[in-house]
């Protein structure tokens, strides 16, 4: 293992209840709860901060939130940057909002009534050579909505509104759940979508046409035939790499697919001593809950319900890094060393230049979250 990770500081009792998604914009790290509320935490802070003196919380009107995605976007033409904001909650609808700079207090919804129902995953596309985005949200009838992000400007370069246009979906028929979604961030865009029948489907945003089909080839516990469940799927910054993190029982794998000709390229896996366990390892001792590039492409950061962040080299497939999560971490904290609660339920990249503090400019940074109600940034050591 090559890299060292610092804690730099850490917000206990963050939320009212289990943290189950997290996203990152320039200014923010975004996470939500089943407490069906969005904490908006400032990244620009020095390292010593105390991170709850720092954010700005909005109630969603949800009962509880599973999943957050965002669109950061500087309007060509009119210099005006935005912020989109997708979240789904556990009633099944998916609410969209916007702000504009990094004022939450231009805070807006957006008509979101198509998504008042039967919703699961929410992800944007950024185009990179225009105004014109695309939201995708996966359905529990195993379709995905795909919609136009479209931006009301007036003359004199005032924004007054999104609008999410309806341009179709893609429907594959397979009479399964989607519990996984991602888009590539390229110009010619394409979107992933796994199944809990285990297929992971490649596909044209476009066209709405399927590409390939992946299946998983990762491990099995010995006497386990049923198909691995693709929980976790992350682009690639250049939009060439698919990663998908796969249940296996109660382990999980990371494969990693090369997107142009559908292949799979390698598995990220560390020693298993498990005598349920064939050739080779897992990735996780629990189910994969994130994954995240940074952002040259370079690592991955995954995390699960083994209580563990790892990082890995996504060229030479080995593991760069591990964070082991306790709520003893915490401060403030009431906590039982025997029923320690820190599943990691999520784990972002954040790039060099975002986080303020020492090695901010220089380093990546990680963002953790997890059901012991904690949120935990971290840096890479060195490079000051």
């Amino acid at each position: 293992m090559g890299k060292q990770y610092i804690s730099t500081v850490s917000a206990a009792q963050a939320h009212k209840s289990d943290i189950t998604g997290v996203a990152i914009t320039n200014k923010y790290t975004i996470t939500v709860s089943s407490d069906g509320y969005a904490n908006f935490w400032d990244n620009k802070q020095v390292d010593v901060h105390d991170p709850n003196d720092h954010v700005v919380k909005q109630d969603i009107g949800s009962k509880g939130l599973h999943h957050v995605a965002c669109l950061e976007k500087t309007l060509g033409g009119s210099g005006v940057k935005v912020v989109v904001v997708a979240f789904t909650g556990f009633d099944g609808s998916t609410k969209l909002f916007y702000y504009t700079g990094d004022d939450i207090s231009t805070w807006t919804e957006i008509d979101s009534s198509r998504f008042a129902t039967s919703t699961w995953v929410p992800a944007f596309y950024n185009n990179p050579v225009g105004n014109r985005d695309s939201l995708l949200v996966s359905l529990v009838n195993g379709q995905v909505s795909i919609n136009d992000v479209e931006y009301e400007v007036t003359d004199d370069g005032k924004l007054t509104g999104v609008k999410i246009t309806d341009t179709g979906a893609f429907n594959p028929n397979l009479g399964s759940f989607p519990i996984s979604l991602a888009v590539s961030a390229t110009e010619d865009p394409v979107f992933a979508v796994g199944y809990t029948n285990g297929d992971v489907l490649l596909c044209e945003l476009a066209k709405k046409k399927i590409i390939y089909s992946l299946h998983s080839s990762d491990l099995k516990l010995q006497g386990d035939k049923s198909s691995s469940v693709p929980r976790v799927l992350e682009f690639s910054p250049g939009g060439m790499i698919l990663a998908v993190g796969r249940d296996i029982e109660s382990a999980g794998t990371i494969s990693l697919y090369d997107v142009v000709y559908g292949e799979n390229i390698g598995s990220l896996t560390v020693p298993s001593h498990s005598n349920n366990t064939g050739i080779g390892g897992f990735a996780h001792e629990g189910w994969i809950l994130g994954l995240s590039f940074n952002g040259t492409g370079e690592f991955l950061a995954s995390c699960g319900y083994d209580k563990v962040i790892r990082v890995w080299n996504v060229d030479t497939k080995e593991r760069e890094a591990t964070i082991t999560v306790s709520i003893t971490d915490l401060e403030d904290t009431e906590h039982d060393e025997n029923t320690d609660v820190s599943v990691v339920s999520g784990v972002r990249f954040i790039n060099k230049g975002i986080r303020g503090g020492a090695g901010g400019d220089a380093n990546d940074g990680l963002v953790a979250i997890s059901f012991d109600r904690g949120v935990r940034w971290y840096r890479e050591a060195g490079g000051i």
